[in-house]
C-alpha cells in the first residue's frame, strides 16, 4: 500500500471501540480519529483529531477535511454513526474517495426517504405516512395518519439510537406521542408506520459492487413498550432454514432498492406473520458489539473489512460465503431504576464467572451519575458479552451473569446536585 495511508473515523460512537483495537494493530495504514477531546480511546489513534465537546459538524468537517488533505498517499473516511453519515458522504465526494455513492449515503439517513424507496421496489415493509411535525391541530394530525391502523409507531426522520421513536396505541395517544417524536427532529419531518408484530431480527452484510453476502442474522430483545430499546443481540439468529433464506433474499432486495452498492450494512427487519418486514436499512456496521459477535462466532472481523472497503483495497466475496459459525455469541445490557446511583452490586461475582479472552463485562456509569428511565439505546448502564458452545448457552449465559450486577439507585437526597451520566465515550478504558 501506498506509504502514508490513512484512514479517518469521523467519531466512534457507542459500543464500537472494538473497531480501533482491529486497525491498530495493522501496519499498512495510520488511524486518525475525531472525537470529543475527553474521549478515553482518542489515545489509541495514531493521529487525534480532539474536538469540542458538542462537536459541532462545522468544527469537525472542517477538522476532518484538514487531516484528509495533510494525507499525502491512499486514504479513506468512514463513519459509525447516522448523524455522521452526511459528513462523510461530503468528504468522500470532494476528495473523490471510495466507498458508496455519496448521495445514497444522504439519502439514506432520511427515514423517509428510504422507506418510499422499499415501497416502491414492493420489498416487503408496513403501510406508513411521511408527516410535518408543525401541524398543531389534533384533528388535522389524526387527518393526516387517517387510513393507517393503530398502533403507530412515530419516528424522526433523521434520528438514530431509538430516539424519538414512540408508539401510539390509538389516536387519543397521537398528540402526545406526535409532540414526543417531534422533539428529536431537526428537519421538521416524521414518519408514521403501523406496527409490526413479531421477533426483532437484523441482517448484517457486506456488499462490493452491488453483489451483497450475508455475514450474519442477529436475533434481538427489545422493549416493546411506548418506546423501543434494544436490551440484547445474539448471533447466529435461531431461524429455520427457509426462513432464514428469506430474510437474506429480504435484505438484498432492500440495499437494492435504495441504491447501497458498496460498503457494510445492518438491515433490520420484524418476523410478522405475514413474513418479515423491513424496519430500515442502516448504511454503516451495526453497534451493539453485534461486529464483535461475528467475530466471536465466525472469526471475520467486519471492521478489517470495512477499513479495506474505505480505503479501496480488494475483498474478497467468495471467501467470505465459507467459514461456520462455531458457537454462539451473546450481549446483554444493563439497566436500572431512575434515580442517583449509589453502587453498583455483583461485579466481582460476576466478573469471575467469564472467560477474559472472549468474555466482558462493561461498565457505562459509576456512583454520583444520574440514571434516566430507558427509553433509548444511550440509557442502558453496561454490558455482558458471552459465548457458547451455540446461540441458546449464550443467551442463558449472557442473561445469567448480567442479572448478578444490580445498579442500585435512589432519589436525590435534599440539595444533592448528582452529576449527569458521562457519555461512553468517556466512561470507556
Amino acid at each position: 500500500m501506498d506509504a502514508g495511508a490513512l484512514l479517518l473515523l469521523a467519531r466512534v460512537g457507542c459500543l464500537r471501540e472494538q473497531a480501533l483495537n482491529s486497525w491498530i494493530s495493522r501496519t499498512d495504514f495510520d488511524v486518525a480519529v475525531a472525537e470529543s477531546a475527553t474521549a478515553a480511546y482518542l489515545r489509541l489513534a495514531d493521529q487525534q483529531i480532539p474536538l469540542s465537546p458538542h462537536r459541532p459538524v462545522d468544527e469537525m468537517y472542517e477538522a476532518c477535511r484538514a487531516a484528509l488533505a495533510a494525507a499525502p498517499g491512499r486514504k479513506g473516511v468512514i463513519g459509525f454513526l447516522d448523524s455522521t453519515l452526511p459528513l462523510v458522504a461530503k468528504l468522500a465526494e470532494e476528495f473523490g474517495l471510495p466507498g458508496c455513492s455519496p448521495a445514497t449515503l444522504r439519502a439514506l439517513t432520511n427515514k423517509s426517504w428510504a422507506r418510499g424507496r422499499l415501497a416502491e421496489c414492493d420489498v416487503p415493509g408496513p403501510r406508513f405516512r411521511h408527516l410535518d411535525s408543525a401541524v398543531r391541530s389534533p384533528a388535522e394530525r389524526r387527518a393526516a395518519v387517517e387510513g393507517l391502523g393503530y398502533p403507530l409507531i412515530l419516528k424522526p426522520d433523521d434520528s438514530s439510537a431509538g430516539r424519538g421513536v414512540i408508539r401510539a396505541g390509538s389516536p387519543r395517544e397521537l398528540d402526545c406521542a406526535w409532540e414526543h417524536a417531534e422533539r428529536f427532529t431537526k428537519t421538521g419531518h416524521l414518519l408514521a408506520e403501523e406496527e409490526m408484530i413479531g421477533d426483532e431480527i437484523s441482517v448484517e452484510t457486506v456488499t462490493v459492487g452491488g453483489r451483497t453476502v450475508v455475514l450474519a442474522c442477529t436475533e434481538k430483545l427489545t422493549t416493546r413498550g411506548t418506546s423501543f430499546v434494544e436490551l440484547g443481540q445474539a448471533v447466529p439468529a435461531r431461524l429455520e432454514d427457509d426462513l432464514q433464506a428469506q430474510v437474506r433474499d429480504i435484505a438484498a432486495a432492500a440495499l437494492k432498492a435504495v441504491g447501497y452498492d458498496q460498503g457494510i450494512a445492518h438491515t433490520e427487519m420484524i418476523l410478522t406473520a405475514n413474513g418479515p418486514q423491513i424496519v430500515e436499512v442502516n448504511p454503516r456496521p451495526a453497534g451493539d458489539c453485534i461486529m464483535d459477535l461475528i467475530r466471536l462466532t465466525r472469526g471475520i472481523d467486519v471492521y478489517d473489512l470495512a477499513a479495506d472497503l474505505a480505503l479501496g483495497l480488494d475483498v474478497d466475496l467468495d471467501a467470505l460465503e465459507v467459514p461456520p459459525f462455531t458457537g454462539g455469541a451473546a450481549i446483554r445490557f444493563l439497566t436500572g431504576a431512575p434515580g442517583v446511583v449509589r453502587r453498583i452490586d455483583g461485579v466481582a461475582e460476576a466478573s469471575r464467572l467469564l472467560a477474559p479472552a472472549r468474555e466482558r463485562l462493561v461498565l457505562l456509569t459509576r456512583p454520583g451519575d444520574v440514571v434516566e428511565p430507558v427509553t433509548t439505546n444511550l440509557h442502558r448502564l453496561g454490558y455482558v458479552v458471552t459465548v457458547g458452545k451455540d446461540t441458546e448457552e449464550a443467551v442463558e449465559r449472557a442473561d445469567r451473569i448480567a442479572a448478578m450486577v444490580g445498579v442500585v439507585t435512589s432519589p436525590p437526597t435534599p440539595g444533592e446536585e448528582p452529576a449527569p451520566r458521562l457519555p461512553s465515550a468517556e466512561c470507556w478504558t
